[in-house]
């Protein structure tokens, strides 16, 4: 044994004993586990054996082998036992082997006649009087019907966990829970979804399931993937892939290469994803697997639609829609006739896109599938539209909308339902698009409503996430992650690196899993965004809304002022649009300024009309890579810039906006300030305190990490100054925690929710991949558990009442773009937990421009402006005091979301 794989399996033992800790379950399953069923021992069945006339013996190594899902080498076993079980007269173990057999043989024939075959077999005497025989018989049924009927594979599962659980048969009774949870998923249900096949993980790690382990890993990869959270799915996909490989007898594991090829090539790994899809395929055709072999042509079509290769696309969909038709593959079926519908309508075909929708609509049918229901009715939508039947297009996006709304409700962990909302947003994104051409401004804002900034909204008003102590098994895995994290940050090798990762992301699922049945909101929050007027109604005289959607061909701002409102289509589209940002961010970063890009954005993202000129304060609400992009740098046709002429903040959406000034937090702040600096960053990490610190102009302190957990952490001197310099300006009702007090564990101990402005001068992190990861990264207390980095997941769940938030820290203000749902970041966490206003950065910010920023930030607000206000003319002071040509990165990184027009009432002493 290899030490990687010792350490490795003795990591697993540990993580699955510490969580057995936590419940009973997993311990009763962990001692009960039958080893020899779930694979875990060596077969002691020759090459030789399946000549046996012993059919028990054959019947007892297919079994072992499909409980592995090896199916391909349990089907000669199924065959010769069912003979010689038959031969004997045996009508119970007859009837057993054969169903094995149709199992084994289902997918080289229709699901459909798969399951009537079982049907026949259930209805028999012998099998309805056999116990055994009919859990058999039942979760075979359950097996084959999930790809043709969710709900008769509901019906069969409940059954088969009923009486998996009279039998005391606990790992039948554990998969029948996963499965479940599957169905679950399907039905819109994606928080009991998630609960069901967590639990079902560890159960199979619990009781030796191996089998089930790869699947449910598998299974909960793909649910990651339909939400584009495509950091977590690779890792379940990965897992999944070496516990198959690590035992010789488990089956292939086509799901997880079909999911690693999608994740990859969602990550834009298009030559990787196909090669994990070419040895899928190779695989699946040698083992008569026509299941896999139309899922792998699906998504080689995908794959080929993304490089731009249309004929290739069509060829492969066509194929893989076709063999699916053929063997009642109903689910891949309509996949396929989906994606060539909109490849037909896009290239004008409506006659070829409407009949591929209408096969994919009958067949979709068939499954009944609500998960996917949002798409059908989005393609037929957008046919409609294209046909010029405008009112039935409207009738379907409206349909597909409740049933989006419907599946978030029951979607109650925040960053997952952000998720959903951006893999489903194409759905509002096509319906805006056809009310903002039809000139229904208020029906176009509602509808961008309904997705937009959805998650904030819904926690602002229910009062955020975390108004009670959290139970000992969620405190008991928080502890675990901090655990993991700082291990992480101080190891220095790869190997052990490599498996703490793999650790982190099933610690951080089973958090999640934990959380997700505690967390309620408001149902009706979801299905009623504020009206356009009420939004009006909260707009002071000088103030606009700039709502953008970013689309192709054409992309769109939707204004919102005090008396009126209106639909500006821009100059450019999507593509053009990303491409000058992306551009023009570069620059920035490289310490640039690029008037030219400047000058062309600002054209194409501020249209003239005469309502915009008249306004003073813009509260931008962007869309996709503009959360990105300060608008304040941007320059006119006589290249002043925005900052000179307007105040610029920003909101996730309208409605979040509206919430946050309609909020019922009392402003009876017991303290005015609570602020964290100089930490002593050296010597955490595993950094040596005697590392050079860096000197000179290109080599200024900036606040910031590069890597999640492994980076040098450099002290910032300046920000012991810098919070010092803020007490003397905001006066002595000020809680300082500098140097050796300016822990997590410290700061997470103080009133939280009596301070009246928190300020963070910290480092800090964004992870795009795993954007809960994100944090600020305070000092550690070796007492204590704590891992010294304050992250989103840690966040939403405290209590903030803050009229300001600052995060003096560098990327606090970048996270997971989620499409027309916003971004997820750290600036967000902490809005959603209470704070009015959040200060945060876009890149990493250097120490010294940072610390005479917010000196002149805090100056403006004890002067009485509003924050948007005061953080405008503390810039413009840095360009006063250094000269205009100064580069945006040194004075624009900073931004502010949320309410920034309301002045904060202070007592300075």
């Amino acid at each position: 044994m290899s030490k990687r794989l010792a350490v490795t399996l003795l990591l697993i033992s540990l993580a699955v004993l510490a969580f057995a800790a936590i419940s009973h379950k997993y311990v009763k399953l962990y001692i009960s586990r039958e080893l020899n069923r779930s694979g875990a021992s060596a077969s002691q069945f020759g090459p030789d054996s399946i000549n046996s006339l012993d059919p028990s013996v054959l019947l007892g190594e297919a079994n072992r082998l499909a409980w592995l899902f090896n199916w391909p080498k349990a089907e000669p076993l199924y065959v010769r036992a069912e003979q010689l079980f038959k031969a004997k007269g045996d009508d119970r173990n007859e009837i057993y082997a054969r169903i094995g057999r149709i199992r084994a043989q289902s997918e080289t024939m229709s699901y459909v006649d798969v399951s009537q075959m079982i049907d026949k077999e259930i209805a028999r005497p012998v099998t309805k009087s056999d116990p055994t025989l009919m859990l058999w018989c039942l979760v075979q049924k359950g097996y084959t019907d999930l790809e043709i009927n969710a709900a008769s594979a509901k019906r069969a599962w409940s059954e088969a966990r009923t009486l998996a659980h009279s039998l005391g048969e606990t790992q039948w009774e554990s998969r029948a829970e996963g499965e479940l949870g599957i169905i679950a998923f399907l039905e819109g249900d994606s928080k009991r979804a998630a609960t069901m096949v967590g639990d079902a993980v560890l159960s199979a790690i619990a009781s030796g399931d191996v089998g089930e382990q790869v699947r449910a890993l598998e299974m909960l990869g793909n649910g990651f993937n339909e939400v584009r959270r495509y950091g977590e799915a690779l890792a379940f996909f990965d897992r999944a892939i070496k516990i198959s490989g690590q035992n010789p007898d488990c089956g292939f594991p086509y799901m997880a290469y079909e999911g690693k090829g999608w994740t990859l090539a969602g990550e834009g790994q298009f030559d990787e994803a196909r090669r994990a899809l070419d040895y899928a395929l190779t695989n699946a055709r040698q083992n008569e697997k026509y299941g896999h072999q139309s899922q792998i042509l699906v998504e080689k079509g995908e794959l080929a639609l993304r490089t731009g290769n249309r004929q290739e696309a069509i060829e492969y969909l066509e194929q893989g829609g076709d063999l699916a038709r053929e063997h009642a593959f109903f689910r891949m079926a309509a996949q396929a006739m989906f994606d060539l519908a909109r490849i037909y309508r896009d290239a004008g075909d409506l006659q070829s896109a409407e009949d591929r929708a209408a096969i994919g609509v009958d067949v979709s049918r068939k499954v009944g599938d609500r998960y996917y229901l949002p798409r059908d009715l989005t393609v037929l939508a957008d046919l409609k539209t294209r046909q010029g039947k405008t009112t039935d297009a409207e009738s379907f996006y409206a349909q597909a909308e409740d049933v989006i709304d419907g599946m978030l409700v029951n979607s109650d962990e925040a960053y997952w339902s952000s998720s959903m909302a951006d893999a489903m947003s194409d759905t509002y994104l096509r319906h805006f698009e056809l009310e903002a051409r039809l000139g229904n401004v208020e029906q176009a804002f509602r509808v961008l409503e309904r997705v937009r900034g959805r998650t904030p909204a819904s926690l602002l008003e229910n009062g955020g996430s975390s108004a009670r102590n959290e139970p000992k098994e969620v405190t008991a895995l928080e502890t675990e992650v901090a655990s993991l994290q700082l291990r992480l940050m101080r190891s220095e090798d790869a190997t052990d690196r490599a498996i703490l990762l793999d650790q982190l992301v099933e610690y951080e699922s089973r958090l999640g899993w934990t959380r997700s049945g505690l967390e309620t909101t408001k149902r009706e929050w979801f299905e009623r965004p504020a009206a356009l007027k009420t939004i009006q109604s909260r707009l002071r005289a000088d103030e606009m809304i700039l709502e953008y959607v970013l689309s192709e061909p054409q992309s769109y701002c939707l204004w919102i002022s005090r008396n009126a409102t209106g639909v500006e289509k821009l100059s450019g589209g999507r593509t053009r649009i990303e491409e000058l940002t992306r551009r023009y961010l570069s620059s920035i970063r490289e310490k640039r300024s690029d008037s030219i890009l400047a000058g062309q954005l600002y054209a194409i993202l501020l249209p003239p009309f005469s309502q915009l000129s008249a306004t003073e304060k813009l509260v931008i609400v962007p869309d996709g890579i503009l959360h990105l992009l300060p608008f304040e740098t941007l320059r006119d046709a006589s290249s002043s810039l925005l900052l000179d002429n307007k105040i610029i903040s920003y909101a996730p959406a309208s409605t979040v906006l509206y919430v946050l000034r309609n909020a019922k937090n009392s402003h009876n702040h017991r303290k005015m300030l609570l602020a964290v600096g100089n930490v002593p960053y050296q010597n955490q990490g595993n950094v040596s305190a005697e590392l050079a610190k860096p000197t000179g102009i290109e080599k200024r302190l900036l606040r910031g990490m590069s890597d999640s957990f492994r980076t040098t952490l450099y002290d910032l001197p300046e920000t012991r100054d810098e919070v010092l310099d803020i007490k003397r300006i905001l006066g002595n009702d000020s809680t300082l925690l500098l140097g050796s007090e300016a822990t997590e564990t410290a700061f997470k101990a103080e009133p939280l929710s009596e301070f009246q402005i928190i300020h963070l001068a910290v480092h800090g992190f964004s992870d795009s991949r795993f954007p809960e990861r994100s944090g600020v990264v305070l000092g550690v207390d070796s007492a204590t558990s704590d891992d010294g980095i304050l992250q989103v997941r840690e966040i939403i769940h405290l209590r903030f009442n803050a009229d300001l938030v600052t995060l003096s820290a560098c990327d606090t203000g970048v996270g997971k773009l989620q499409g027309e749902e916003g971004v997820t970041d750290l600036a967000e966490a902490f809005l959603v937990s209470g704070a009015r206003s959040v200060v945060a950065s876009l890149w990493s910010a250097d120490d010294t421009f940072t610390h005479a920023l917010m000196d002149r930030f805090y100056t403006h607000i004890v002067e009485g402006k509003d924050q948007a206000s005061a953080l405008r003319d503390a810039k413009l002071d840095l360009l006063a005091k250094y000269g205009k040509e100064v580069p945006p990165y040194y004075w624009a990184a900073f931004v502010l979301t949320g309410d920034g027009g309301s002045p904060i009432r202070l007592d300075v002493q």
